[in-house]
């Protein structure tokens, strides 16, 4: 009876999949669905990531060249560190200018409004591969967000393309007790919900702070429902 309630709780909120957070965006030439480069003419495309053609400049149009990623929910997540790999191809022109090659990570609310942002310049002048590496707050209350690359003083000789980057969200070393989060990724979610049932169907489940959503003290079939509920209204 109780493997069948579970099912059944489950399976009403399988409309629930659409609107779950996801894990930080990454970005390369295998992983970029989702992102958004506003360069009509260079299609975002594993050939074109792969081959340093994301490149960021503003034009002499004044068109800024930005690489966007989907939204993610951040709840949870104090900063996010990022790896870069910046391809700086026309590094060996006599032209070239490492200065204006700085490149900007910004977070963004879902609106595109900017709310912080960090700026890393290469500093050799005629290596074409950099990684650059950025650390950057995430905003008090912030839940949703997107990130967003952007080279402000480039131009078509003196910029650099974007061929991979790689997200890790940083949390404090003491994590506040979340109700609900039952996978301890700082984000309630339906995968929650699964690891709840998982945990009840051992028929061994932990007593957590996160896994007692209720508060009653005992991991249930309450608390699947309770989280069930939350989810419901959160949508």
């Amino acid at each position: 009876m109780m493997l069948k309630r579970l099912f059944l709780l489950v399976a009403a909120c399988a409309t629930m999949a659409a609107a779950t957070s996801q894990p930080l965006p990454q970005f390369n030439g295998e992983s970029f669905e989702g992102w958004l480069y506003n360069n009509p003419n260079i299609a975002l495309n594993s050939s074109n990531i792969g081959g340093g053609k994301i490149v960021l400049y503003v034009s002499i149009t004044g068109l800024t060249l930005t690489l966007v990623s989907p939204e993610f929910t951040c709840q949870g997540i104090d900063s996010i560190s990022s790896s870069v790999n910046w391809f700086t191809k026309n590094a060996h022109d006599t032209a070239f200018d490492i200065t204006r090659t700085a490149l900007t990570l910004a977070i963004d609310d879902v609106e595109g409004n900017p709310l912080d942002s960090v700026t890393v310049t290469p500093t050799a002048q005629q290596v074409s591969n950099h990684k650059l590496d950025f650390t950057i707050a995430v905003p008090r209350g912030v839940t949703t967000a997107r990130l967003r690359f952007v080279c402000w003083n480039a131009n078509v000789v003196s910029c650099g393309a974007v061929r991979s980057a790689t997200f890790t969200a940083v949390t404090s070393s003491q994590p506040a007790i979340l109700p609900g989060d039952v996978d301890g990724d700082g984000v309630v979610n339906i995968s929650d919900l699964t690891s709840l049932v998982d945990l009840l169907l051992s028929g061994n489940p932990d007593v957590s702070a996160n896994a007692d959503v209720d508060g009653d003290g005992a991991v249930n079939i309450s608390d699947v429902a309770l989280l069930i509920d939350s989810l419901l209204s959160a949508d």
